[in-house]
């Protein structure tokens, strides 16, 4: 019988890792609240490589 892992998965890692796979060149280094080097998202970037596609909140159904 396999054991259950009692540690939580962190998401928001595993989502990082999957935009990072992706789109490479949208994930940067940042230190977090401890001063520890972690990957993270570049935001202006990654909206750089949708720009065309997305809509802002007024958004109703025609184009």
């Amino acid at each position: 019988m396999e054991k259950m892992r009692m540690e939580s998965m962190d998401i928001v890692a595993q989502n990082v890792e999957n935009i990072g796979n992706l789109f490479p060149d949208c994930i940067t280094e940042a230190r977090d609240e401890n001063g520890k080097i972690q990957k993270v998202v570049d935001r202006d970037r990654l909206m750089q490589k949708f720009s065309h596609k997305i809509i802002g909140g007024g958004y109703n159904g025609t184009l």
